[in-house]
Formats: C-alpha cells, structure tokens, sequence
C-alpha cells in the first residue's frame, strides 16, 4: 500500500476519492464518488444510502470476498443475479420435488404422471393417471373424471423461473432390467370458469433423461438434460416417467433445482 506522507495534493489529487458534488458535499441528494480529477466510479451516497451501479454490466458489479480471495456474494448486474455462499449459488435457488412409491403403468412405453411432493401417490393410494405413449409425453391433458387425481402432481408456477438442473432416482420392484425414461414438462391450465379448468394444455418438455438396467437391485441416478429452461408464471410444471420396457412398478424421486428469474 503507498502512502501520501509527505507528497504535495498537486502530485496525489488523481488518487484521492471525492463526491461529484462538489458544492454541498455529501448530502440527502444522491452524488456520484469519483477520483481528484472527475473520473466516475461505480459508488454514490447520499448521508444514508450507498449505492453500486458499474459504468457497465458485469458478472460481478458488487463483491463480499474472504481473506484468501475467494468471493463468498458476487452481484451479476449482467444476468440480474445475486450469487451466494462458497458455491455462488443463485440466492433465489429453491427446490421441487416429485416421487412415487411402486407407480403402476398402465402400459409399457407409456408415460405417467408423478406426484409432486410428498403425496401419496402410487401403490394403489392415488389412481396413476397416464399422458400418451410417444417419445415424449402428450403436449395436452383432459383428465376427465380423474382431474382430482391430477391436481396432486402439478406445481403451480407463481413467478417467472429458470431451471437450473434436474435429478431422478429410479428403481422398480422386480428383477427384470428395465429402461426408464424421465420428462420435466410445463404447461398451459384452463382456469377460465368453465367445465375445462384444470385442462393442461400446450405442454414443454423443460428436461429429459433415461436410466437402463434399472431393477429392483439397484437406484439408478439421472442427471437430466435441460431442453427449455425458462417457465412463465401462471404455467404449472409437471414430471412423467415411462418403463420402456414392461410395466413393473416403479419407485421414483426427482429433485427439480431452479431460481427465481
């Protein structure tokens, strides 16, 4: 560090800090601090606020940093994000998750809805509710006289959010290797007044994966390939498994990561 003992203002004024308004000094009225001979920086204050505004966006306009360097908050004016903790996680980062206990397909290759936290859902509890038999799920959903068995495997959406990363855990209850096939969906629900509410409609696929070999021996882990991952408020997200192969039952979790946008 220099030190300006013993130098004349008139060789140090370019690295003494001032505020912009010279007049009145720090007041109640915001002013810009800037360097002996006028040049911005990020920082004003007025008598009670501080405020950062880079001259530009950057990943890390604001930084908390520990001794040894390492940023513990970091704010991201360039992605509108404030990161947090030794892994700079997004500070809005929360946690959804779906399971089943012993979920009966009601065919092979066909998808089924997966509860959404901890219903009891599967295993004869909650009748399993089905959507299409293609590669992926139906992009539509009118569940007819079981919508109240629906209602317990949609996450109602209630501000704009980003998928960050997707996990299942899978096992069946038998011995035969199985392929299982995992979709993350948002979707479209009426909600107009009429005998269509609770429809799903114009359905995403937000994230995919597919576990093999899976039999009631093992848990097989599925990190899930992120295809879209942007969800509107007002949107409801929904997860689907599939046994490719039979339709012994199947145990499930799956843990949605993601942050508020």
């Amino acid at each position: 560090m220099g030190s300006l003992a013993g130098k004349s203002p008139a060789n140090t004024y370019k690295s003494l800090l001032k505020v912009a308004d010279e007049t009145n000094g720090v007041s109640d009225t915001i002013s810009q601090i800037e360097d002996g001979e006028g040049t911005a920086s990020s920082l004003s204050v007025t008598r009670s606020q501080l405020h950062v505004k880079g001259l530009a966006d950057s990943t890390g306009t604001l930084q908390v940093k520990k001794s040894g360097g390492a940023s513990i908050l970091k704010v991201d004016t360039s992605n509108s994000a404030v990161l947090v903790g030794s892994s700079l996680v997004n500070a809005t980062t929360q946690l959804l998750t779906f399971n089943a206990y012993r979920l009966v397909p009601t065919g092979a290759g066909t998808h089924m809805f997966v509860a959404f936290g901890g219903a009891e859902y599967g295993n004869n509890v909650i009748p399993e509710v089905a959507n299409g038999s293609g590669t992926d799920p139906n992009v539509s959903k009118d569940a007819g006289s079981t919508t109240d068995d629906l209602l317990m495997c949609i996450f109602n959406v209630p501000y704009n959010m980003t998928i960050d990363a997707c996990k299942a855990m899978v096992s069946t209850d038998q011995d035969t290797d199985c392929t299982i096939n995992v979709h993350l969906m948002s979707f479209d629900i009426v909600n107009t007044g009429s005998s269509d509410d609770g429809n799903l409609t114009n359905g995403t696929v937000l994230a995919d994966g597919q576990a093999t070999n899976v039999d009631r021996n093992v848990i097989k882990s599925v990190d899930m390939t992120i295809q879209s991952s942007s969800v509107t408020s007002g949107k409801v997200i929904a997860c689907l498994v599939e046994n490719e192969t039979n339709t012994d039952d199947i145990t499930i979790q799956v843990q949605v990561k993601y942050h508020i946008a």
